[in-house]
């Protein structure tokens, strides 16, 4: 077993209160290198085709990194892996932090959890010693006194814990599992925690990880610290000055930002972006805040004296999706107010991105008159009003009165609302939409992911290839990654460019890497192979990609999810008919079956051709 692993992952039967630890072979950690990869290789083969998501044959995994416990840069990140409430088929979400190298630090490269708990529970995970505790007393605790009181039961403050709130209890779709800095907010794993009465996840760990080649690595890491010190790679530069806060204003500017449900576009449809961008949300930061080995320090907490809705003591900084979808989605430009419905969201355990969208979902059926005061509990939604933004959030967490219409996200809200509501709810495949409009010059890369990735509608996949197209890479170290320029309506010439920088955005999520600052100059095939001693290549990597992503792909069709019938709401498939890209055309039915093509999928169905399982050896497994 290569030295970067434990080679133990433990599997939790909460029905029955059982744990047990299982070794596993090195060749599956080679081709699947860790987190999503490993993750999907053990629900896979281990889980029961057509398990209801909330109940006792879901897996829910939390699974680290390979390269978590080296020492790395911006190697820090925790997969979660289930089956989705969402959309019914795969699911996962990533989250910084620290809470991965702690795992890994137990003597565990994951924990798999099945079946569900009689009464609420909580894993405690400490150098090699798993014991579940009652969690009855922290049942409809928020998730900061939940962190608090397991820290404190336990007698330990460096304990990490992963938890829910009221949110992943009422089994909201949109919940999600918070981590100190960091929610795992995507695909509704939250409520798959909380259909199994699992509380909290905490860990503490104590081991530590030999590398294969020291001198090697330890040369990698310097020149790599080093680049990240002083390069002006325009990424680098935003996030370590602002945050991806930062991203406000030129993502309205360049017509990419959703407003008002997605009906305006540009500078024109929010002019006073300024108020959510960059320095008005940094004014109230009271410090910086890293995720383990990040040299870069995106995050902050913010801390307001006088604020106007009642903040006390420093809460997390809002990001550019949290600003996007509470903010300008719902017409709203109270940065203040954003700051407290992110703090809300992180107490309750909400995922902002969905919490938005579906706030903005139900401002335009109030504003047509499909819903009113008597339906909203007398909140008036109109388009901006932040207290009414706010008081939803809450209701929402807790699933009261209309809240309980919103708590699953737009496409569930729509079926219980009716009268065509159906038209505005802005999801796909159950998933709702990030900030992020295919549609915008530099960000068609996004409708690749949207259309034929296995979770729909997320964005992360994209932001290496939408990175090197805009230019702000200033190209790869790697031979194997370097690509020529190309026309993004070019379709046939980005299908493959397209395939690739999926299969290492997949590998970099196997590795524990951060996306952000992985692209350029991330001797990614490199690292590897300094700490495991493997003699590792960036072709080998992207290869590890595209099995993950379509042993993914299987997993869907084997639940019976068709994703050729995953598709962008009309209105966002339609072009943009005002702003700074209107009446430009995105081809989406080419896009999706050329992005099928080039994974090695049919063009038609999305179902991975025999060919392409041979050639990466999952025939045996998918059959």
């Amino acid at each position: 077993m290569a030295e970067a692993y434990n080679g133990k992952v433990l599997f939790v039967d909460l029905t029955s209160g059982s744990i047990k630890e299982e070794s596993l072979p090195e060749k599956i950690y080679r081709d699947f290198i860790g987190g999503t990869g490993l993750g999907v290789r053990i629900l896979y083969e281990r889980m029961k085709p057509k398990a209801d998501p909330l109940g006792p044959d879901n897996m829910l995994g939390f699974v680290t990194g390979l390269l978590l416990g080296s020492g790395t840069p911006i190697g820090m990140r925790l997969q979660l892996v289930g089956k989705s409430p969402v959309t019914g088929g795969w699911g996962d979400s990533n989250v910084g932090g620290t809470f991965s190298l702690e795992l890994k630090s137990t003597g565990y490269d994951a924990v798999f959890f099945s079946g569900i708990s009689p009464k609420p529970v909580y894993l405690f995970l400490h150098d090699g010693k798993a014991e579940l505790k009652d969690a009855t007393h922290l049942w409809g605790k928020d998730t900061s006194e939940t962190m608090e009181m397991v820290c404190q039961e336990l007698g330990d403050k460096k304990i990490k814990v992963a938890c829910i709130g009221p949110a992943g209890e009422a089994k909201s779709l949109l919940a999600a599992v918070i981590h100190d800095i960091g929610a795992a907010g995507r695909s509704g794993l939250g409520a798959v925690m909380g259909s199994k009465r699992l509380k909290a996840f905490a860990v503490r760990g104590t081991i530590k990880f030999p590398i294969a080649d020291k001198q090697r690595f330890d040369d990698l890491r310097r020149d790599c610290r080093k680049e990240y010190k002083e390069t002006e790679h325009g990424w680098n530069v935003m996030l370590r000055t602002w945050g991806t806060n930062s991203f406000t204003t030129p993502c309205i500017t360049a017509g990419e930002t959703p407003i008002k449900n997605w009906t305006l576009f540009g500078e024109e449809g929010f002019p006073n972006h300024g108020k959510l961008n960059g320095d008005e949300v940094i004014k109230y930061q009271a410090r910086k805040v890293a995720c383990t080995n990040c040299p870069v320090a995106c995050h902050g907490v913010v801390k307001q004296e006088k604020g106007r809705y009642g903040i006390s003591g420093e809460v997390a900084k809002p990001e550019y999706e949290t600003l996007a979808m509470l903010g300008t989605n719902c017409l709203n430009d109270d940065v203040e107010s954003v700051i407290k419905a992110n703090h809300l969201c992180n107490l309750y355990g909400l995922d902002t991105i969905g919490v938005g969208s579906v706030i903005g979902f139900a401002m335009e059926c109030y504003e047509r008159g499909v819903i009113t005061k008597e339906d909203t509990d007398g909140i008036d939604l109109a388009w901006g009003n932040a207290e009414a933004i706010i008081a939803m959030v809450e209701k929402i967490a807790r699933r009261q009165g209309f809240g309980a219409v919103l708590a699953d996200g737009s496409k569930f809200a729509a079926e219980r609302i009716g009268k065509g509501s159906e038209k505005w709810a802005m999801h796909m495949g159950g998933q709702d939409m990030p900030a992020h409009d295919p549609r915008a010059v530099h960000t068609v890369s996004y409708a690749w992911g949207y259309l034929t990735d296995p979770t729909p509608g997320r964005h992360t996949l994209n932001e290496q290839m939408k990175s090197a197209h805009q230019g702000l890479a200033a190209g790869s170290p790697d031979p194997e990654l370097q690509f020529p320029p190309w026309d993004e309506l070019d379709y046939q010439t980005s299908a493959p460019i397209y395939a690739a920088f999926s299969d290492f955005h997949l590998l970099l999520s196997a590795a524990g890497f951060c996306y952000f600052m992985s692209w350029p100059g991330f001797r990614l095939a490199d690292f590897i192979s300094a700490v495991t001693g493997w003699d590792f290549t960036m072709a080998q990597g992207l290869k590890v990609g595209r099995r993950i992503k379509t042993l993914r792909q299987a997993f869907n069709i084997r639940e019976g999810i068709d994703t050729s019938q995953w598709h962008l709401p009309e209105r966002i498939a339609a072009p943009q008919p005002t702003g700074p890209n209107a009446g430009r055309k995105i081809d989406f039915k080419t896009i999706r079956e050329k992005g099928y093509e080039a994974l090695g999928w049919d063009a038609k169905t999305g179902k991975p051709l025999e060919s392409t399982l041979k050639e990466l050896g999952l025939k045996e497994l998918v059959g």
